[in-house]
């Protein structure tokens, strides 16, 4: 067995690991909205203050390379998601959708940025992982600030059923049917990029 074929498995796993994860925190964040078992106000700061460590983490992590990865620009678009994320408690729909506008904004500056001088490293891949699955977290709580009836019908049952058995099946790809030439995170971005699809399918159909 090639070295590049584990290497690029080994890429894929973690890579696959990272989406069932987020899948089954937004399904569970859906059920729990749906069934009252949880609060749109709680679980918004509650998404805020996990993305916001992510979001210093993956700051601190890139400051103390050996290469400084921050420039000083993108270290202040970072503090400055960074604040927007660290408001206070949204007890309404125009407080919610105020937080929500200006936390994109912030977020949007963060992604041009450091995927334009973080090419040449693995970090914008994960980070955006992790972006990816906040985003449909927002959106699923908007759906619930603005719906007086929030429910989890089939269709949303079946389509999300259906987006773990395709991360499932991307993870269970033989180790030497992996393209020889994917051994980094990056190279798995289509895949991740059809995975996240299948679960915003999913997350529509809440509507």
């Amino acid at each position: 067995m090639k070295t590049d074929e584990i290497i690029g498995k080994n890429m894929l796993q973690a890579a696959g690991e990272r989406l069932l994860t987020a899948q089954r925190e937004i399904d569970e964040l859906a059920l729990q909205l749906a069934f009252g078992k949880a609060e749109a106000r709680d679980k918004f700061e509650e998404i805020k203050q996990e993305f916001r460590k992510q979001v210093s983490e993956q700051k601190n992590l890139l400051a103390k390379a050996s290469e400084n990865f921050i420039s000083p620009e993108v270290r202040a678009k970072i503090e400055a998601l960074e604040v927007q994320l660290a408001l206070g408690e949204a007890d309404t729909k125009d407080i919610f959708e105020g937080q929500k506008k200006k936390i994109t904004k912030a977020l949007t500056s963060v992604e041009d940025a450091i995927h334009e001088q973080w090419k040449k490293i693995q970090a914008p891949e994960f980070f955006s992982h992790e972006v990816e699955k906040f985003k449909l977290k927002l959106e699923i709580l908007r759906l619930r600030f603005g719906l007086t009836k929030f429910e989890v019908r089939e269709d949303y049952r079946t389509r999300m059923l259906n987006a773990r058995k395709q991360i499932e099946k991307m993870v269970s790809i033989p180790v030497d049917k992996v393209n020889k030439g994917k051994t980094k995170y990056n190279d798995f971005k289509d895949e991740v990029s059809l995975a996240y699809k299948h679960i915003r399918r999913a997350v529509e159909s809440l509507v």
